[in-house]
């Protein structure tokens, strides 16, 4: 989750970098216009200037530039908006929204607008971010992108080892300082190796804890892999103890094996991802289809 959030973070962070100016007057001393020639002078500039597509380069340390239809630099309050058909791209990073807008006195970035981010990394590792809203704080590390209504916000990072790993959900918040992601409304993470195997995780809310290696599933929670579903309220994964959980309003684990197929269900249901020991508690019920499973002692 750090790798698709980083990207939007170093995108918007590149456009904070184009720095406030100020203008010069131009010192000569021309021949006096005419009332009429000046009159025609001032309607060519405002013509020039509704009609004008401005264009800046961006720091050497990035390359490229970013355009827009409309810049204003606000120099009291240190800002600096960006309107319109807003791109950036020097191969490496591109952003395109339709606003971007820097808040340095808040260290706050904020992007609306069909946003689409893309960072093409070494290796063919990339990173992608498609939402409507976003924002970061790069003082506190804490940022969010939201959906369209009815829509979700997508997240894709594509590894070294042409692993995927895709997410939706209708909002996303995260602080990188601290690590934590959480994935809000009809949220979901897809993971798809090298040899296009998936496995799908599913809830109302996915929160993950990189550093604790912890992620917690909440409400309608779900994981599937084309062969096994287990199906819960709660489902929680500890990465360093490699051991699952899932609890509440009965978990159904149900699937198909070389040797059958299978329904359970359970007051709760551990399992050990390293050792795929799987423990059933609390009125446990269910059947397996399989004349070896049936006639063996664990069925007795």
């Amino acid at each position: 989750m750090k790798q698709f959030l980083n990207l939007l973070v170093l995108l918007l962070v590149s456009i904070s970098s184009v720095g406030c100016f100020s203008l010069t007057d131009k010192k000569d001393t021309p021949h006096a216009p005419t009332l009429a020639q000046a009159q025609q002078n001032l309607e060519n500039k405002k013509q020039d200037l509704q009609s004008r597509k401005p264009v800046f380069t961006m720091p050497e340390t990035l390359g490229g530039i970013i355009s827009s239809d409309r810049w204003v630099v606000y120099q009291d309050k240190q800002e600096e908006e960006f309107e319109g058909h807003v791109s950036y791209n020097n191969e490496q990073y591109i952003l395109k929204a339709d606003y971007v807008l820097s808040q340095r006195k808040k260290n706050l970035l904020t992007a609306k607008g069909n946003i689409f981010a893309r960072h093409n990394a070494e290796d063919n590792v990339w990173y992608e971010l498609r939402a409507e809203q976003a924002a970061y704080n790069y003082q506190t590390g804490s940022g969010s992108a939201k959906a369209k209504q009815g829509k979700l916000a997508q997240l894709s990072y594509h590894t070294i080892k042409d692993e995927l790993f895709t997410a939706y959900a209708q909002r996303a918040t995260f602080n990188t300082k601290e690590k934590t992601y959480q994935l809000d409304g009809k949220a979901k993470l897809v993971y798809t190796d090298a040899q296009g195997q998936t496995i799908t995780l599913k809830a109302d809310h996915i929160f993950v804890n990189q550093d604790t290696q912890h992620a917690l599933l909440k409400g309608h929670a779900e994981v599937e892999n084309g062969q096994y579903r287990l199906q819960a309220q709660t489902l929680e994964y500890d990465g360093i103890a490699q051991q699952a959980q899932a609890y509440g309003e009965r978990p159904l684990a149900n699937g198909t094996t070389p040797e059958g197929t299978f329904a359970i269900i359970a007051d709760k249901v551990s399992v050990n991802t390293e050792s795929h020991h799987v423990q059933l508690e609390g009125q446990v019920q269910g059947w397996v289809v399989s004349d070896k499973v049936n006639q063996s002692k664990a069925s007795k």
